[in-house]
């Protein structure tokens, strides 16, 4: 057997080659066109860890493993090659099971070598590997993959031995599971689709097990028919049809259509899978320094886009102090439930759902663009130094984007929040300069509007050109690498002539005058919390009562009802369970709704059950000041069933 594995290997060589190259090419496209050290564990596993994920990984997988199949058998028959395999003293179904499981350990070996590449890349990005990394979902993907491609190949090894008929059978039964799923919505644990949708448990992945089960029960299946199909199949010279040039020829063309077919079929049900079909009508819009991808239904926001794009730009670059501006392609087209946009090296996706108001899209234009100027003018300086600067990364690029593109109720609604958050919980610059401990105490989100405060603080302190003079020193050749967070600031901060204490008192002062604006019966308080699970087996409820707050940081018990109490009541509750995420390619903790009970002043909340592992957890109780403002989340607290 280990010969014949041998054997299979030397024959199997070329489409080992093929794959590698495959690959190569794939990491070299990645190579030139993404910054590695901004690659996070979240990056890499964005879309395919999400839920009910994996059409555009089944599709390569299913293509690589039936091309695969189809170099075992079919051309070891033409070329009579399998006659001096059947000569040895070796049996007919151990030749089968070498060539097979030869095949399924090259499978594996390129996924496990794609695999292995990616988490040492991780590793050029401290924040990855040393921040939120889930191995449970690194390695149950990785055998995931295997065990798929194993079902692939089986389908493959018997439809080879029906040539390109094979491969046309296949596409129907593919066309028949489409058929099954827009008739009936699912096609259920018959489709090979579902072979990698994902579901969790807290931030445990769980697969598919019953219909990996079934597919594997069939692949084994397949296997003894395909088997028994090529053992009693002889080669062209031992009595089968031979074959002339033309006839081979003929017989190439066919697989290559039947291929070419095939590949249609999985790549239209890519289209299903996301909702985003491939006869989309995606448009390219360029100008000086954007190149633009959106869709035709949202024309006209991209063409206010459009209209503002160039000048809104050479206002940032001024605002920055940026002599040399770089192209950036925007992907328009995107869709994210958690983010209205992301910027990496030269390139920016946005979700244009995320706001109604084509301005607010503008802005986030702008905002992203100023993150691609941050990384290009400081030279990834602020990503190597992230968690002290992440406060200031978001801040800034709040602070531009406003500048740029005027937006004064929502900027004076997020500085409420900030300016309550800031007194009530208080937050300090030292918080500021720590952004995971930052994350564990407070709102995540309160680095935007503290960290645009920050910097309105930073620059009428040091100057209209203290921003991008900044990024230009935190970048410079001899700066100093792995600074604590402090001597990082304090150090850049004096080679502009600035100094810290002097913007952080500023920022104080200004703060202070801030809260003092706040109307105190918009932001009342969260009491006397008491968490049940005495009611339904698969729910937790958090019941907390609705209190005013005093200027002296003590809240006090309300009244009958919260209006007799002075308190405004909020326009919607929220309540953040940190103890798992439902998300782990997103990495966001899961929220979920409350209402006001009747009485008027308790407030409750349900929570499913398993979004708590064990008895303890963290939550952050929230609400939404008026209609169309952010949420205001107080700190996180512990709960314990």
């Amino acid at each position: 057997m280990i010969r014949i594995l041998f054997k299979e290997g030397r024959q199997l060589f070329p489409i080992a080659c093929l794959w590698l190259s495959v690959l190569v090419l794939g990491y070299l496209t990645k190579f030139s066109t993404e910054r590695l050290d901004e690659q996070t564990f979240s990056s890499w596993c964005d879309g395919y860890c999400d839920y009910n994920s994996g059409a555009t990984v089944v599709i390569l997988t299913a293509l690589f493993a039936l091309v695969t199949a189809y170099s075992l058998f079919p051309r070891e028959h033409d070329d009579s090659t399998i006659d001096f395999l059947r000569a040895l003293p070796v049996s007919r179904s151990k030749i089968f099971i070498g060539k097979v499981l030869a095949a399924w350990l090259l499978l594996c070996f390129i996924n496990v070598l794609s695999y292995s590449v990616d988490y040492f890349l991780l590793g050029a990005n401290p924040e990855s590997i040393g921040g939120r990394f889930y191995p449970q979902v690194w390695t149950t993907l990785l055998w995931r993959d295997c065990l798929v491609a194993f079902i692939f190949l089986s389908h493959g090894v018997l439809l080879s031995w029906f040539r390109t008929l094979g491969l046309l059978l296949y596409a129907i039964y593919l066309l028949v599971i489409l058929w099954a799923e827009s008739q009936f919505g699912t096609s259920g644990i018959w489709s090979v689709f579902t072979l990698l949708s994902n579901e969790y448990d807290g931030s445990k992945l769980l697969v598919n097990a019953k219909a990996l089960s079934i597919h594997t029960g069939i692949a084994l299946g397949f296997l003894l028919v395909a088997a028994r199909l090529w053992s009693v199949t002889e080669s062209s010279a031992s009595g089968g049809k031979q074959s002339t040039f033309g006839m081979t020829i003929f017989r190439v063309l066919l697989s290559v259509s039947g291929f070419v077919l095939l590949a249609g079929v999985l790549i239209y049900r890519v289209g299903v899978g996301t909702g985003t079909p491939t006869t989309s009508d995606l448009r390219v819009a360029t100008t000086e320094h954007y190149r633009f991808v959106y869709k035709a239904s949202r024309e006209d926001t991209v063409q206010y886009m459009l209209e503002h794009a160039e000048a809104d730009y050479e206002e940032l670059a001024e605002l920055l102090g940026v002599a040399d501006l770089p192209s950036i392609r925007v992907d328009l087209s995107a869709q994210s439930e958690h983010a209205a946009g992301l910027a990496t090296w030269k390139k920016i996706q946005m979700d244009l759902n995320a706001f109604e108001s084509d301005v607010s899209q503008r802005r986030v234009l702008s905002h992203e663009t100023t993150h691609v100027l941050q990384a290009v003018e400081s030279d990834r300086a602020l990503a190597r130094n992230h968690s002290a600067a992440k406060f200031f990364i978001e801040g800034m690029a709040q602070y531009t984007s406003f500048d740029v593109v005027p937006e004064l109720e929502r900027r004076n609604s997020n500085w409420q929040l900030a300016a309550i958050s800031w007194k009530r919980q208080n937050i300090e610059f030292l918080d500021l300069i720590d952004a995971a401990g930052f994350g564990e105490r407070y709102d995540p989100e309160l680095h935007y509007s503290l960290g645009d405060l920050w910097t309105r603080a930073f620059v009428s302190n040091c100057g209209d050109s203290a921003m991008g003079d900044f990024l230009r020193a935190a970048g410079r050749e001899e700066a100093s690498k792995d600074l604590a967070p402090v001597v990082f600031w304090r150090d850049t901060t004096a080679q502009i002539n600035c100094d810290l204490d002097t913007v952080n008192e500023l920022w104080r002062v200004q703060m202070e005058a801030l809260y003092a604006e706040v109307e105190q019966q918009l932001f009342p308080v969260f009491t006397d919390v008491i968490i049940d699970e005495s009611g339904p087996s698969n729910q937790i409820s958090i019941t907390a009562k609705l209190s005013p707050y005093e200027p002296g940081n003590k809240a006090v018990d309300a009244s009958a009802n919260i209006e007799a109490a002075g308190i405004t009541a909020p326009s919607r509750f929220i309540v953040r369970i940190g103890a798992a995420s439902t998300r782990v390619a997103a990495g966001v903790d899961p929220v979920f709704r409350g209402q006001l009970l009747e009485d008027g002043e308790l407030v409750n909340f349900k929570v499913p059950r398993n979004m708590v592992t064990g008895t303890r957890f963290r939550y952050q109780l929230g609400f939404t000041p008026s209609a169309g403002s952010r949420y205001y989340y107080e700190q996180w607290q512990r709960g314990s069933l």
